[in-house]
């Protein structure tokens, strides 16, 4: 009973951290995350800060190595990490000193993926930047579905000098974003490009059947593995 209660404080703890802030008129956003085999913590988190006078949103989606209860420490540290580089550090500058942070840390097995998203809420500018993670998809009002972003970079933990891809683009009213997860795309029985396919055809219809729990849907749709899932969605209404 007691352990229980401790994971459970620890899960609370990294939630409360990532719990994304209110956004202004004009956008919105939700995310679902299941954690591996089911189990109420996992290893996949966001950090976000949003600058009301400067009109800017910045969050990263970070995949911690390892699934499910092992993994909530590791995930808890670097989000308290990340909690106090996103507000100070530039935009170009936070998964470097992130990945300096991991290099730092004892264990062999400090290594995540992540995605940052900085995004301008008056123009509907954003800049992503990618390191390891699975691409982006960006929703199209006018086509009605979901496209895939190119960016992709490496892990972080991993070397000195990780790779970081970025992309960009302009979100026009009812365009939006999702990053997820590589839990959500990869399995034993199917690889990366054909679990992202999977995604597309699956988000498009979660998404045309209405906004509110969307992205829950989705992650429900994800098959049982061995590896945790998050969702997280903004739109531009």
């Amino acid at each position: 009973m007691e352990e229980g209660v401790s994971w459970a404080r620890l899960r609370e703890r990294l939630l409360a951290r990532g719990r994304m802030p209110a956004l202004p008129d004009g956008w919105r956003h939700q995310s679902a995350m299941l954690a591996a085999h089911g189990h109420a913590y996992g290893g996949d988190f966001i950090v976000a800060d949003l600058q009301v006078a400067a009109g800017r949103l910045r969050t990263v989606l970070v995949d911690v190595c390892g699934g499910g209860e092992a993994a909530v420490p590791a995930a808890l540290q670097f989000a308290g990490a990340l909690e106090s580089l996103i507000p100070v550090v530039p935009g170009e500058e936070l998964l470097l000193d992130a990945n300096a942070f991991l290099l730092r840390q004892p264990s062999d097995e400090a290594i995540a993926t992540a995605v940052q998203l900085d995004l301008d809420l008056a123009t509907g500018h954003y800049l992503i930047r990618s390191a390891g993670h699975p691409p982006a998809l960006v929703w199209s009002a006018n086509e009605q579905r979901w496209r895939i972003d190119n960016a992709r970079g490496t892990a972080l933990g991993v070397s000195e000098l990780p790779e970081i891809v970025e992309s960009g683009g302009v979100l026009g009213t009812g365009d939006a974003l999702m990053f997820y997860t590589d839990g959500v795309v990869e399995s034993c029985s199917a690889d990366i490009d054909e679990g992202i396919a999977w995604l597309q055809e699956t988000a498009r219809t979660s998404y045309l059947g209405g906004w509110e729990g969307a992205a829950q849907r989705i992650v429900d749709l994800v098959e049982r593995g061995d590896d945790d899932r998050a969702v997280l969605v903004l739109a531009r209404r």
